[in-house]
């Protein structure tokens, strides 16, 4: 099971180009699906995927009931990992032939008020929290991932113009995030007294691990009084929905945020819509 399992994983990181978070989630969702089946690769069925499925929905899998994105991961590593058996030619049939995803109910994603962001960001010192201040800043007026924060290196911040590079992997191109006048004189004023090496948020040699920042993060909420459920990912969403409500092209929202499709992007509209509805409940 092991070498099978390694064998896609090398195959998933070199030609499907997928990122780690990615490669270890397949992995351990096809380790679990082998494990269960207790069968060669080439005897399985699509009965056993069903099974699986079957038993993953009850919690028998995992010890509680998931999600729909969570089944819909599954199949979505079993799909991949079939995929390349049948490309190396070590099955004849693929079993995941007519299992289709489950209808997944889309979320539309909480996000902060202008003024809760404003709030936010000012909970934090420029004296002694400069560091906090601009991190916090930059996951807002770029609309940054987590993950694209902590890994901004100084290479890739522009002044004249202003704007952040960030790096997309798996070999799609990168983007050029435009930054607003409201976040330049932090970020120039941090990289100035800070002057960070190669990493903008450094820790050591490396960058600051996503839980400092998170930790950062539910410091400035519990000071601004934000009764809210608040994650990095909180103020991607808020980024992307003021945009839209001040009448940005649903097109280059998408291309801000880095979305490969604009379905992906169109979340944003129905929040939008929201407040349409809201405001005619008043009259």
């Amino acid at each position: 099971m092991d070498k099978i399992i390694e064998m896609f994983s090398d195959y998933l990181a070199h030609v499907r180009r997928h990122s780690e978070n990615t490669l270890k989630a397949y992995k351990k969702d096809v380790r679990k699906f082998l494990t269960y089946v207790g069968k060669q690769v080439n005897n399985i069925e699509r009965k056993d995927v069903e099974e699986f499925l079957k038993a993953l929905s009850k919690g028998d899998i995992t010890g509680e009931s998931p999600r729909e994105t969570t089944i819909s991961r599954y199949i979505s590593s079993l799909n991949s990992f079939f995929n390349y058996l049948e490309l190396s030619g070590m099955i004849s049939e693929n079993p995941m032939e007519r299992i289709k995803h489950p209808r997944i109910r889309r979320k539309i994603p909480d996000f902060l008020t202008e003024d809760e962001v404003s709030s936010l960001i000012e909970a934090f010192s420029e004296e002694n929290e400069l560091r906090q201040k601009t991190a916090i800043s930059l996951l807002y007026y770029a609309g940054l991932r987590i993950s694209e924060l902590c890994n901004l290196r100084t290479t890739d911040i522009s002044f004249i113009p202003p704007f952040l590079r960030v790096e997309m992997g798996k070999g799609r191109k990168d983007r050029l995030v435009p930054l607003p006048d409201k976040v330049i004189p932090i970020l120039k004023k941090y990289i100035d007294l800070e002057n960070p090496k190669i990493f903008v948020f450094e820790n050591g040699k490396k960058h600051v691990h996503p839980s400092t920042v998170f930790r950062w993060l539910k410091e400035g909420v519990k000071r601004a009084n934000i009764k809210k459920d608040v994650h990095p990912h909180t103020l991607r969403h808020s980024y992307a929905t003021h945009l839209i409500r001040k009448g940005v092209n649903i097109k280059v929202v998408q291309e801000l945020l880095g979305h490969t499709n604009l379905s992906t992007t169109s979340i944003y509209l129905h929040v939008a819509d929201q407040e349409k509805f809201d405001a005619v409940k008043k009259l």
